[in-house]
């Protein structure tokens, strides 16, 4: 086995890749061929040095996707197994503090990485692409050794957990998927971008000006929402959650500023809804249109990156930017738009397959639910007006509490959620388990088997870790949402075997639980039916699992029997 790691920016079509280092047993070295500073090596060196890599039976890498893709740059391009120790720490126990390599090392008793201030200094004075040669080999070359030594840590714990093997293979697979998702982007559409830009910005200032006061500040917010709309505190900070009620402060993090939304939305004031208004602008302006514009590459396609380690039940994740927040519909006027962002080349349209209530779906079979998979398997039934008649609710608020429950909210959320007491939540929790009684079961069981080993275990093998038993009680929603991933991932690589990527048809995004491509137009009737059938076929369940397919950014769903 070679250990290899990369030095160079980011690893996209227009990126450069300086350098590779090399471990072999211990023994290796950082072989420089496009530094600006320094003696590169000659490029013939490169020319032997490419075959033995392209050949070797094993590489192993700490971030394969990012160091595969650097290593192209050099015309060097391996299609052999690999390891990557940080999906091996990630798959080992996902609620490692951190991914990267100087934690991991440490954390197993390694070296750390190398701490060399002169090049901290031209890092920041120059940047990363003027330390020159003789000052990065170190550290290069330091990287492959402890990410040699970190494999060897993490293998006998990788294997007993019974990694090894297939789930290993299907993530090897979907390493490389997401490299060809990530080279092809995403086209933006920068004159509608810029335009919701100004625009949100312009609403934004309107509002502070009428509000009196800046809804960005948390101090400001704070005291519009407690003192003058009298709103409880939702929780109180880390720092004084133990102390006394009468000395807690609150908190307004991303938790707390949830359940401030939700109660901002249920009260008829004018200017709750206009805070409404400026936090959704706030994040849509920040968060999607601002780095939309700012991360284009020079073809105007965004790139961002897919991390396979970012969350805990194994979904992806994405950064610069964050791909995972476009929503799937909305009514709101801040994000309406984001999905037109999103286009394509004259000559080509964008479709979107996307999972009907998948979590849901799995959840009934898990549960075996034999109401509920009835209504899933008749295409004529819709789901949650079946919930909203079973529970005596409005369709919506059906919605809202299956799916509540469904991510781990207790009578808390549900009291928060619907504006009622913690008494009344707790009573429309036991109607609703009183309905679908396999639901409830099958939910303490997994709760049970967390609290009893320490995690769960996904229809794949693939497992769920607890660190503290007070989580338990996310066992299930982590089955659910982690064991649906786990179909997606899997459809994702078949239809990328089944040669439907390509350069008619285009997989470019994942998003939710749905899978956009971009087709060539008079391509549609090739690639459509055959992309919802390998979707849809997903045996040994019991349940149906619907896709249905929509033109994107438009709500018009295609008929494929048409």
């Amino acid at each position: 086995m070679i250990t290899v790691d990369t030095e160079g920016t980011l690893t996209h079509p227009f990126s450069k890749t300086w350098g590779l280092s090399t471990s072999v047993n211990g023994i290796g070295d950082y072989f420089a061929f496009n530094h600006i500073l320094g003696r590169n090596l000659p490029s013939e060196w490169l020319k032997e040095i490419a075959p033995i890599i392209e050949n070797a039976p094993l590489l192993c890498f700490h971030n394969a996707k990012h160091d595969l893709k650097a290593l192209r740059n050099l015309n060097i391009n391996y299609t052999g197994p690999f390891y990557d120790t940080m999906m091996m720490a990630h798959m080992v126990n996902e609620n490692f503090f951190s991914k990267n390599l100087d934690y991991l090392s440490r954390t197993y008793g390694g070296d750390p990485k190398r701490n060399d201030e002169v090049m901290k200094t031209i890092i920041k004075g120059l940047g990363w692409e003027y330390i020159p040669v003789d000052i990065i080999r170190p550290y290069g070359q330091n990287d492959a050794f402890i990410t040699e030594a970190l494999y060897h840590s993490l293998l006998s714990e990788f294997n007993l957990q019974g990694f090894n093997g297939e789930l290993w293979n299907i993530e090897q697979d979907f390493t490389r998927l997401l490299m060809k998702m990530e080279n092809t982007g995403v086209l933006i559409d920068q004159d509608l971008s810029h335009r919701e830009l100004d625009r949100g910005l312009g609403i934004m200032a309107e509002i502070r000006k009428e509000l009196g006061f800046n809804p960005s500040s948390p101090i400001e917010l704070g005291k519009f929402l407690l003192d003058d709309l009298g709103l409880p505190m939702v929780k109180p900070t880390k720092t004084t959650k133990k102390l006394p009620p009468s000395q807690q402060k609150p908190s307004f993090d991303k938790e707390a500023m949830e359940v401030y939304d939700e109660l901002l939305a249920r009260r008829n004031d004018k200017r709750a809804r206009q805070v409404l208004i400026y936090r959704g602008w706030q994040k849509t302006t920040s968060s999607n249109y601002k780095p939309y514009l700012e991360l284009l590459g020079p073809d105007g396609r965004l790139r961002p990156n897919f991390k396979q380690h970012g969350t805990h039940t194994g979904r992806l994740s994405c950064e610069k930017p964050n791909l995972q927040q476009i929503p799937r519909e909305s009514p709101n006027d801040w994000n309406g738009r984001l999905k037109e962002a999103f286009i394509t080349e004259h000559g080509r349209r964008a479709y979107e397959f996307d999972y009907s209530q998948l979590e849901f779906r799995l959840g009934a079979a898990y549960g075996q639910v034999r109401n509920l998979i009835e209504i899933f398997n008749d295409p004529t039934q819709d789901i949650f007006t079946k919930l909203a008649q079973d529970n005596g609710l409005s369709r919506q608020d059906a919605k809202t509490l299956n799916y509540t429950l469904q991510f781990g909210g207790g009578a808390q959320r549900i009291s928060e959620v619907f504006g009622v007491s913690f008494a009344a939540a707790k009573a429309i929790i036991s109607g609703y388990y009183r309905q679908y009684p396999g639901l409830a079961k099958v939910a303490a069981l997994a709760e049970s088997r967390a609290k009893e080993r320490g995690y769960v275990s996904y229809w794949t093998g693939r497992r769920r870790h607890f660190q503290f038993e007070n989580e338990a009680r996310k066992a299930f929603n982590s089955v659910c949402q982690g064991g649906a991933f786990e179909i997606v991932k899997r459809k994702m690589i078949e239809i990328d075997k089944a040669g439907l990527n390509n350069s008619e048809c285009k997989m470019e995004l994942q998003v939710h639980d749905s899978i956009r491509f971009n087709i060539e137009e008079g391509k549609e009737k090739t690639y459509l039916p055959e992309i919802k059938r390998i979707m849809e076929d997903v045996p040994n369940f019991g349940v149906d699992f619907r896709v249905d397919c929509k033109v994107w950014a438009k709500d018009e769903k295609v008929d494929l029997a048409a």
